[in-house]
């Protein structure tokens, strides 16, 4: 099928093509593991250049669908989306990675003293100012970037376990080393990538990322860690179970 030529305000004619490979992968036309077709015989095929194919192509890998290997072509991924409960606020990244079929580990891009924000103070239970390790790192599953994190730790924390912490997962990291973690809060939201993300992610500019913001609690109920999960929406899904549905009488509620 030979996609028509954009006109104004409509998609450019490599995202056009982009989309209808995309729907030939999910419905199993192109299986995973499979040779996509070469950027001539997709030429061919809708009519374009191979520049616009080229751009097609990129941006389906940038989505996690399609790998590339050189000298050899475009294979699709075939990969699910790992599942993270958000149940248990202290669900093991690496953990829930290998449980699912893929192998997690981290690339530590900063680990350094900062000082505490208001925001952050209130959160770790500091006062504003003091001196707290501040450390963002890449999250991968198998050899692809799916995460960026920021972790803010208490300075004795970082002091002590800095080398453990720019090798490991965080909770994995913090368990191993004697810190019990209790409790934990969590929330969720969404903001599009920054320059910055796509580089670490390998994303479009703008795409929608998933917010994982958290704060988590050692035994006496003291701050550890805070911070965030910036993570690539085709790769890592959120879940909550609910066991115990009781709406009580939504008569006079307006619901």
């Amino acid at each position: 099928m030979v996609p028509s030529e954009p006109g104004a305000g409509k998609q450019p004619l490599h995202m056009v093509i982009s989309e209808q490979l995309k729907e030939k992968i999910e419905a199993g036309q192109y299986e995973p593991g499979q040779r996509l077709p070469s950027e001539f015989d997709l030429g061919e095929l809708f009519g374009v250049s191979r520049t616009t194919i080229r751009k097609a192509i990129l941006n389906l890998i940038q989505q996690g669908l399609v790998r590339s290997q050189r000298g050899k072509g475009s294979f699709v991924s075939g990969h699910h989306k790992i599942n993270i409960s958000i149940s248990n606020p202290m669900t093991h990244f690496d953990i829930a990675f290998r449980q699912q079929g893929y192998e997690g580990r981290i690339q530590s891009l900063k680990f350094q003293l900062t000082q505490a924000s208001a925001e952050l103070a209130h959160t770790l239970a500091v006062a504003q100012g003091t001196h707290v390790y501040e450390q963002e790192k890449i999250i991968y599953a198998d050899d692809s970037p799916i995460a960026l994190e920021i972790d803010y730790f208490l300075e004795t924390i970082g002091v002590s376990l800095a080398d453990q912490l720019q090798q490991g997962f965080t909770y994995s990291t913090l368990k191993a080393n004697g810190v019990n973690l209790s409790t934990g809060k969590v929330t969720l939201g969404t903001v599009p990538a920054t320059y910055e993300l796509t580089k670490h992610l390998n994303i479009p500019l703008g795409m929608p990322l998933l917010v994982l913001d958290f704060v988590v609690f050692s035994d006496n109920l003291q701050p550890v860690v805070c911070g965030k999960v910036l993570s690539h929406s085709n790769w890592l899904c959120y879940t909550s179970e609910i066991t115990d549905l009781n709406f009580g009488d939504l008569r006079h509620t307006g619901l």
